[in-house]
């Protein structure tokens, strides 16, 4: 199920802070895109950020989903 054909859309706040998770898809995808070890390049903020950012997200989908929107 694509959660877009369902009409599933974030508030704009949230997609637009999705940017922030870009850098560890890359760097847990690609280990050598962080130009060292990826675990030198995240500070505990960073990594807090995002972690928060992320479960907004699954939150967003677990809500729309219950809300009767994710069926086939």
């Amino acid at each position: 199920m694509m959660l877009k054909e369902k009409g599933f859309k974030l508030p704009k706040d949230l997609e637009d802070a999705l940017y922030v998770l870009n850098k560890y898809y890359t760097v847990t995808r690609y280990p050598d895109a962080a130009n060292g070890l990826p675990s030198e390049s995240v500070d505990r903020f960073e990594a807090e950020r995002a972690y928060e950012i992320a479960l907004k997200v699954v939150k967003n989908i677990e809500e729309f989903i219950r809300g009767g929107h994710g069926g086939r």
